[in-house]
């Protein structure tokens, strides 16, 4: 994290920086409290506001140990969703993954695979990270299919673990070995 010079990440068709506090909109709060955007989210369990999602968007933005970045349109810098690093555990050099596209018109549409890509190389190369996890709730096919298609493999399932829409489920774990590093 660099505060003054806040990271950023280009592909041709998404832009990743990290958020800021001025980032957060009526529209980014609506994604966090609307039951079929956050679903899948834990963050689901409390009511959202401007404050409380300021508040988180600061804590990132100012942590050593995570990144936030918000996930933005090349031609317009529309802000469809984010995905976060962190939390990063530098004695063993891994951190987890998570991300929401919060704009539903761009669900299916490979987005969540490219960003989750290009997060995984940001870890891996510049924060030299070693290892990287993530999870996903059973019913969650698209997020698991996302992680599987972006070089991660399932290392784990948890039975009954969570409830949900769907009543109890299980979570994936999936993880991403970094194979450029020696042990």
């Amino acid at each position: 994290m660099n505060v003054a010079n806040p990271a950023l990440l280009k592909s041709n068709s998404i832009v990743l920086r990290e958020l800021e506090s001025s980032d957060v909109t009526e529209l980014y709060v609506h994604w966090l409290n609307d039951p079929n955007i956050n679903k899948y989210l834990e963050s689901r369990f409390i009511l959202q506001d401007k404050h409380t999602v300021k508040n988180f968007v600061d804590n990132c933005r100012f942590s050593e140990f995570s990144f936030l970045f918000g996930m933005f349109l090349p031609e317009n810098m529309k802000h469809i969703g984010n995905i976060k690093l962190g939390s990063i555990n530098k004695h063993h050099k891994s951190a987890e993954v998570g991300l929401v596209i919060g704009d539903k018109s761009y669900w299916n549409k490979g987005f969540a695979s490219i960003v989750i890509s290009m997060v995984t190389q940001f870890a891996f190369n510049e924060l030299k990270l070693t290892k990287l996890n993530a999870g996903c709730y059973e019913s969650n096919i698209g997020s698991k299919k996302s992680f599987e298609k972006s070089g991660y493999q399932v290392e784990g399932f948890l039975r009954d673990q969570v409830d949900s829409d769907n009543g109890r489920e299980g979570i994936w774990n999936l993880g991403c070995i970094n194979q450029n590093t020696t042990i």
